[in-house]
């Protein structure tokens, strides 16, 4: 009985042994997954065009810019009566080391499935979390006038409903493809 007793701890203790170092380098690589990202994805890196009617019911154009490292968004759609520019710098967070005090423009970004979230930096690591990204860009393929064309989906996580303005690699396809300036509460945007 004892005999068996002492094999079996043997064995627990092998297969404990075996099972950590298994373990440790999957627990090395979530570490790394969990800093944000150095640079924005190349598929949203351009100028991006957005076509709707404001609140005082003018045309208007609003504008996205992506690079590497910045965002410029130039919106004048719904709830503006003139054009609002706001200028950010990403930046990568990592949450293991001591959280750095950003500015206003600061932003960082996560990819989450085929989507990009993107957040503004915080004071604070548990305000650094996926819970207060604002946004999450996706670039999508659709057909207009029968040619596959890329839109660029910008949902708005903090809205209720949530707010999905569809973004164009041109003025004239922002134009085409919402004529009437609609705005998100009569689900415009690109037919499947």
């Amino acid at each position: 009985m004892k005999l068996l007793k002492i094999v079996s701890a043997v064995m627990v203790a092998t297969t404990m042994g075996a099972a950590v170092i298994v373990a440790t380098p999957g627990v090395t690589a979530d570490a790394k997954a969990k800093k944000s990202l150095k640079t924005l994805p190349k598929s949203l890196r351009r100028t991006w065009y957005h076509y709707e009617k404001n609140d005082k019911g003018k045309f208007r154009y609003s504008k996205l810019t992506i690079s590497a490292t910045k965002l410029k968004d130039t919106w004048n759609g719904w709830g503006n009566t003139k054009a609002s520019t706001y200028k950010y710098v990403l930046h990568q967070y990592d949450p293991a080391k001591k959280l750095q005090t950003g500015k206003d423009s600061w932003i960082f970004a996560n990819k989450v499935g085929k989507s990009t979230e993107v957040g503004y930096w915080r004071d604070s690591k548990s305000a650094m979390t996926h819970r207060f990204m604002q946004t999450s860009y996706k670039v999508v393929t659709a057909k207009v006038n029968g040619k596959k064309v890329k839109v660029l989906h910008a949902k708005n996580l903090r809205s209720l409903p949530v707010d999905t303005p569809y973004y164009y690699t041109s003025k004239h396809l922002a134009k085409i493809t919402n004529p009437k300036g609609y705005n998100y509460e009569t689900l415009y945007g690109p037919k499947k």
